[in-house]
């Protein structure tokens, strides 16, 4: 089985000052299968309170790996703006090493009181809610005993347009499932300490930009995984300097915090493919567990687009038959591999990929860091020297089947 590894030597850590708004990706790793997805924010207290957790977890995770087979970290996030000045944060963790953990921490954040919030400084009289809390749980988790529950506390909440949702250490509830318990209470049914921006209901609808192909020419797929992210405009820069194009494989949990990157891309003749809602080695995965991470990604790429991908590029490249056959989607890998991840250079990277495009080659790109995008020009206005067109890896497919049926 195929796999794509990634050597890192830290995770990056904020420095005061930073206060750039983007998602810090770390994917793969040099002995084990790593994929760290979180937001930089516009407040430096909380990204230093983020940056922190996350060493911490990857440091336990390292200590915790060797003499297992296939170790794991998986660390995702959701992100909320609740108004101009409250930040709620959320990062899930997935850790298989000897044993299987799984957490959430939280934050939530008032930037214009430079303090972090408790349940108390969202909702108004929480003991009254008490109750109904304890109440839902049982209903939802049956396994639950009552007499833990006098002891579980409200440490760990996110929320959002539609709801609080309350998290909980399956320990707290002395439940057998290991997932991470979590309780959506709808605002609705809520007296609020503080206001909610509510989201807009913008319905999006765009298509791929149509482009004239001569099949008889050509044909070369570039693809870009693991993004969108802070490079993807300047790797949409060059495209459209050279009236270019690539499919971009993206991880579905960034999508929202770049919706501007992923509508220029449609809009520009780029092709828009899953990979995943946050990056999780599939193979590891059920059945629902795995219709779950590509309807995820799917539906936020149509809700930020108005676009649904059809295409499917496995995380690390490893995939199985059974996997295949939950999805309609179509699996695409690659058969030019830049290696950008590993060589760092550009000059390497053009030696990995102009020799040994042909006719028809799909190319392995990553848009996660700067080194694809140094060689992106050079690679683009060499082959176009040589005379071939830039399309779509769907675009390519078609023109596979029209060539064959000739």
């Amino acid at each position: 089985m195929k796999l794509k590894l990634l050597f890192i030597i830290s995770i990056v850590l904020f420095l005061p000052g930073c206060t750039q708004k983007e998602i810090v990706s770390v994917i793969g790793d040099k002995d084990s299968m790593v994929a760290i997805n979180y937001p930089v924010t516009d407040s430096n207290i909380l990204n230093e309170a983020i940056s922190s957790y996350v060493n911490k977890v990857y440091n336990e995770f390292k200590k915790n790996q060797k003499n297992y087979e296939k170790p794991e970290l998986n660390i995702s996030y959701t992100y909320k703006e609740v108004n101009d000045n409250v930040i709620s944060v959320s990062l899930s963790t997935e850790m298989h090493t000897d044993k299987t953990v799984n957490k959430i921490k939280t934050f939530n954040y008032d930037k214009k009181n430079d303090k972090f919030l408790a349940m108390e400084d969202i909702v108004e009289n929480l003991d009254a809610l008490d109750y109904d809390i304890k109440k839902a749980l049982l209903e939802k988790y049956r396994e639950a005993d009552m007499d833990f529950l006098s002891n579980v506390t409200y440490d760990y909440f996110t929320i959002d347009n539609k709801n609080l949702t309350l998290y909980f250490n399956p320990v707290e509830l002395n439940t057998k499932n290991m997932e991470n318990v979590y309780l959506d209470i709808p605002l609705d049914s809520l007296k609020l300490l503080i206001d909610i921006d509510k989201e807009k209901d913008d319905n999006v609808y765009i298509s791929i930009k149509k482009k004239n192909i001569d099949y008889d020419k050509k044909v070369v797929a570039l693809t870009f995984d693991d993004g969108p992210s802070k490079y993807t405009s300047e790797i949409l820069d060059i495209l459209k300097k050279y009236n270019a194009c690539a499919t971009f494989f993206v991880v579905g949990n960034k999508v929202e915090f770049y919706s501007e990157q992923m509508q220029r891309m449609l809009k520009e003749g780029s092709e828009i493919g899953n990979h995943s809602y946050s990056h999780k080695w599939l193979n590891r995965l059920s059945r629902e567990e795995f219709q779950n991470e590509i309807n995820k990604t799917n539906d936020i790429i149509k809700k930020e687009t108005g676009f649904t991908p059809k295409l499917f590029r496995p995380t690390y490249g490893g995939y199985s038959d059974k996997l295949k056959a939950y999805t309609n989607l179509k699996f695409i890998l690659w058969t030019v591999d830049s290696a950008d991840w590993k060589v760092k250079n550009t000059e390497k990277i053009l030696n990995n990929i102009l020799p040994n495009v042909k006719d028809g080659s799909i190319v392995l790109m990553h848009d996660n860091h700067s080194y694809a995008v140094k060689a992106l020009d050079e690679i683009i206005k060499n082959l176009k020297d040589q005379g071939y067109q830039f399309v779509t890896v769907s675009e390519l497919l078609e023109i596979e089947n029209l060539r064959q049926n000739e």
